[in-house]
């Protein structure tokens, strides 16, 4: 599955959560048990698929568990699935291609990431930022999602200053991921 394929589908996928996203606090209807089992057996699914390496699969089940209950867990790990899934699909290129070769270029790049950011990322932060209030102690996942999150802004700011011609150096999304998480 090439990145702009997965990009595609991510944003699909992303459009219909926001869409159909009932707010965990607030206004919105109450969330029931059943919504929240639900969002749990998904966040299962998608936390055996990460730890496989199979981040399309984890991506769709994280992504789906959105609308059933909105939970920091599902956000977070979708933001670093996401990218795992690009530099996946991008693996074989980029260990076969000559170091001349642009692997992916700035096209969508600017802006994938910023949608990253907007729609896993920063939803996420948020939720675990309510969520530590009744905790004692950072999470390990919000402490990780937060340095990945303050890194790849600053990689989306790089390349949003730069032409769509330009190539996307790929090590720097891994080095703002670093290690697979440990779901």
């Amino acid at each position: 599955m090439s990145a702009i394929s997965i990009t595609k589908a991510v944003f699909m996928a992303a459009l219909i959560a926001l869409v159909t996203l009932r707010p965990a606090h607030g206004d919105g209807p109450a969330l029931s048990e059943e919504d929240r089992r639900a969002a749990a057996v998904l966040n299962a699914e998608g936390d055996s698929a990460y730890r496989e390496g199979r981040f399309d699969k984890a991506l769709k089940a994280y992504m789906n568990s959105y609308p059933n209950y909105p939970n920091a867990h599902a956000y977070l790990m979708a933001g670093d699935t996401y990218w795992r899934a690009v530099l996946a699909a991008n693996a074989r290129q980029m260990s076969s291609s000559s170091p001349e070769a642009c692997i992916l270029t700035n096209k969508f790049f600017a802006e994938d990431a910023q949608r990253s950011l907007d729609q896993h990322y920063r939803p996420g932060l948020s939720l675990a930022g309510r969520a530590a209030k009744d905790e004692k102690g950072p999470s390990a996942l919000r402490e990780r999602s937060s340095k990945s999150a303050a890194c790849l802004t600053t990689v989306q700011a790089k390349y949003a200053a730069l032409p769509k011609t330009a190539c996307v150096d790929l090590r720097e999304v891994s080095s703002c991921l670093g290690e697979p998480l440990r779901p």
